[in-house]
């Protein structure tokens, strides 16, 4: 597909399936912060339970947005995000954001912390910095990376532990937390480490770097590159998902969806320009899921064994073909196109984005109400269960287009990088501008 076509299909998409259907229904006019579930019609359904990560990367998505189209109302949707991040996600006893709260802004859970969503609500307040007052971007991004700081660094062997009590003290290791299932919110015991907070902390302290660079931050981003790069990635771009406290890897399946999204970190960390190894290391991670992820029924799966789509991965677990997972690997190729040298990889990559995107559009893309779909239409219906317990949430219907954990994140993230038509460049974030 032609640049200039897949920017224009991107730009509708855009219109027609994010900003159409979900910013005019968005904002909790009563409670304040933004509504979480809405059905296939886009009616607002359920109780409304806020989490960190959707409150957050809610607003990050519209402060991208307000980059890529100023002047369309962005600005106060991300004004809008902020004030409850503030006023209700913060701890103003002890510091630190809930990661759940109900739809008042009361906790839940105790008042359970988790740094991943921590690291999104640090890049939306960098974000948001030239539409708040002056001094009130930098001030609450700060408050959030003290937290990662000082609360959830791992001072022994690095990175960023899980699960936290109101009063910032680490839930003791096989402890059960005040969750349904007693359970973190990737379904881990405490104790274990996991590759999404890392990689979301690498795109976070990127993005610092890119805008306030500071050395305590850029030795963070440092460590944890290497640590990817040179210690976490395993031979033919296998990238484990759990972790002992020492970074050994413990067993469980393999995360499609986290090997495309750490490609796409270390394509765009600053340690790219200095060393070919990020390079390399993205392309490993994506050539694996290119040759042992797939689906037969078109796209990737959620989760493999280390010997890809196998038998103990086969099944209501592995072959879930979420949304999201759909979307990063369109953006990781489209980003790797754009990054290699050779002409035969990138037009391999170009190849297989084309695809991913075809079928994303024809399989995902709810024409007739707009909106993406959480799964395929020809995932087994047999799935409620599961899928209810992969999301944390009570089974229901396989037919939500948002919930506490299905923000439009994924898709403002692909579709302004595919509408930008740029390199990577860290400097510039997703997008620099897209047009009407």
């Amino acid at each position: 597909m032609e640049v200039e076509d897949i920017a224009s299909a991107a730009r509708q998409v855009l219109r027609r399936h994010v900003i159409a259907p979900f910013v005019p229904r968005c904002v909790d006019r009563e409670y304040g912060g933004f509504l979480v579930e809405f059905d296939d019609r886009w009616r607002a359904t359920g109780p409304q339970e806020k989490s960190l990560e959707h409150a957050a990367r809610t607003t990050l998505a519209f402060a991208l947005l307000e980059r890529a189209l100023p002047g369309e109302g962005f600005a106060e949707l991300v004004r809008h995000g902020c004030a409850f991040l503030r006023e209700a996600m913060w701890d103003a006893a002890h510091g630190g954001f809930f990661a759940r709260v109900d739809r008042a802004g009361q906790p839940l859970w105790q008042g359970l912390k988790h740094p991943h969503a921590v690291t999104y609500a640090a890049e939306a307040f960098l974000l948001a910095t030239p539409l708040l007052p002056k001094g009130e971007g930098p001030r609450w991004a700060d408050r959030a990376l003290q937290w990662l700081d000082d609360v959830a660094w791992d001072r022994t062997s690095g990175g960023y532990w899980g699960s936290y009590r109101a009063d910032n003290v680490r839930f003791l290791d096989g402890a059960r937390l005040p969750t349904p299932d007693g359970r973190d919110i990737f379904g881990l015991s405490p104790g274990f480490k996991e590759i999404n907070s890392q990689g979301d902390a690498i795109e976070m302290l990127t993005r610092f770097e890119a805008h306030c660079p500071d050395p305590r931050r850029a030795a963070r981003l440092q460590f944890l590159v290497e640590l990817v790069a040179d210690r976490l990635v395993q031979p033919r771009g296998i990238l484990p998902y759990r972790y002992w406290p020492d970074w050994r890897p413990a067993p469980d399946l393999l995360r499609v969806g986290y090997q495309f999204l750490m490609a796409r970190h270390l394509l765009l960390s600053p340690a790219m320009p200095r060393s070919a190894t990020a390079l390399e290391r993205a392309r490993e991670l994506t050539e694996f899921c290119l040759v042992a992820a797939r689906h037969p029924w078109g796209g990737f799966c959620f989760a493999v064994t280390a010997d890809g789509r196998s038998w103990p991965a086969i099944g209501p677990q592995g072959d879930l073909r979420q949304w999201w997972v759909q979307l990063e690997a369109v953006h990781t190729l489209h980003l790797l196109a754009h990054a290699v040298k050779d002409q035969c990889a990138r037009e391999r990559y170009l190849h297989a984005r084309d695809e991913q995107w075809e079928f994303l559009r024809s399989t995902y893309l709810d024409d007739k109400h707009g909106g993406t779909r959480e799964l395929p239409p020809d995932q087994p219906r047999g799935l409620g269960d599961i899928f209810g317990w992969l999301r944390r949430a009570p089974p229901r219907a396989l037919n939500l287009k948002m919930h506490c954990w299905k923000d439009p994140s994924h898709e403002i993230g692909t579709l302004l990088s595919l509408i930008s038509n740029a390199a990577p460049d860290a400097s510039r974030g997703h997008a620099a501008r897209a047009t009407n």
